[in-house]
């Protein structure tokens, strides 16, 4: 089993992206029609990601289905990557787009996000609307019924 996982795992391995791509990571999670985006930032030493994970994980594997994007933004170091989809495998989201982004500086990706309370603090998930304006934030840990709502609100 472990040997089948560690497959999956390497078949489809996170991206590692630069943090000049920051300001595309909405549009990268829409794909190619217009639509409502969810990005959740979360890292692997974060311990309040991994309390939440389990609440969010419903509602982020539902996204798609209910015509949103959304796209899990780890924030660890390159060399974490497998540590970060391992992270994914165990809380089973490994469905859902994850990318991770070596943000060394945080400034470009809080520029990026557009919430100006938002300090770096993670987890933190932000709801953009079809045109990338974003509409909501939940910095901190997200209430699952709130988030569902915030894209609801978006969605037809």
């Amino acid at each position: 089993m472990m040997g089948a996982l560690l497959a999956a795992l390497l078949a489809a391995a996170m991206p590692v992206l630069p943090v000049s791509q920051a300001p595309k990571l909405v549009a990268q999670a829409a794909g190619k029609q217009a639509r409502p985006v969810v990005l959740h930032f979360w890292a692997t030493w974060c311990v309040a990601c991994r309390q939440e994970f389990p609440s969010l994980r419903q509602q982020l594997l539902q996204l798609p289905d209910r015509g949103a994007g959304v796209l899990l933004v780890s924030i660890d170091r390159p060399e974490q990557r497998t540590r970060a989809e391992e992270m994914l495998a165990q809380y089973k989201l490994l469905a859902v787009p994850a990318v991770l982004l070596d943000a060394p500086d945080p400034d470009p990706v809080l520029r990026a996000v557009g919430e100006p309370k938002w300090d770096g603090t993670l987890p933190a998930t932000f709801v953009f609307d079809a045109q990338g304006k974003l509409r909501k934030s939940f910095i901190g840990r997200a209430s699952p019924a709130k988030l569902q709502a915030a894209v609801r609100s978006l969605t037809p």
